[in-house]
């Protein structure tokens, strides 16, 4: 984890030295360890014999670099306020959040391997506090390739995001992304069908963390009613419009 307590209040592993220790986690309040070196980001970690929920988690570098890009990012941003890295919620604790007009906004930096219902599960926690959530993977090249097999996990964010998968690029940046249907190739048993593994990715312009807004969906089979961040109505109809020109 990149934040934790000291006697001065909330600390970021980048910000501060193990002088400024003793340091605390904010969610068990068990005594952390802080982490620091050339091939690591600078992280707190809990001792091997803490039982804290959070102990267990192991994240990539890629994904804590992520966290701190957008942290970073929105503390210089104007308007916002409020800015956390890691913010103790109940049921959730997302990688950053922020205020924006007096709306609280989660953002998960998807990474990991998590399942539908990890998910789907932390997605309502944020709706019953009134959270407005954006679950977030990191940009990938394969996009630029004819074809692509989203994880399963893409999959769900794409229904769950009305057809979209909102990817981070840098910064305040995200890049919208499209899965339109990829077609195989006829062969001597069946003509040109729908690929069930593939899909043709669509990058839609990219659009700031700042220019999302939250919006209410209903529950969609296995998705649940949630409060997303995301482009409003009145541009996704606009982009419906332009793709089908």
């Amino acid at each position: 984890m990149l934040s934790a307590m000291n006697e001065d209040g909330e600390v970021v592993a980048t910000e501060i030295t193990r002088y400024d220790g003793p340091f605390y986690c904010p969610v068990c309040r068990e005594q952390v360890m802080l982490k620091q070196g050339l091939k690591v980001v600078a992280h707190f970690a809990h001792y091997s014999d803490s039982t804290c929920t959070y102990a267990g988690e192991r994240e990539s570098v890629q994904h804590q670099q992520a966290k701190l890009d957008i942290y970073q990012a929105l503390l210089q941003a104007s308007g916002v306020s409020e800015v956390r890295l890691e913010r103790p919620l109940q049921d959730a604790r997302p990688d950053v959040s922020f205020a924006l007009e007096k709306q609280l906004v989660a953002i998960e930096v998807q990474v990991s391997q998590l399942s539908r219902d990890d998910i789907a599960r932390r997605t309502i926690a944020y709706a019953r506090q009134d959270i407005a959530v954006l679950w977030t993977p990191l940009f990938s090249g394969d996009f630029f390739s004819r074809r692509y097999a989203p994880k399963d996990w893409e999959r769900y964010l794409h229904r769950m995001y009305f057809g979209k998968v909102y990817y981070w690029l840098k910064g305040l940046k995200v890049v919208p992304v499209r899965f339109d249907e990829y077609q195989l190739e006829p062969n001597w048993y069946a003509g040109v069908r729908r690929s069930k593994r593939y899909v043709t990715p669509t990058l839609l312009p990219d659009r700031s963390l700042l220019d999302l807004a939250p919006v209410w969906r209903s529950q969609w089979g296995d998705v649940p009613r949630a409060k997303l961040w995301c482009e409003p109505w009145q541009q996704r109809r606009h982009d419906n419009q332009v793709d089908h020109v």
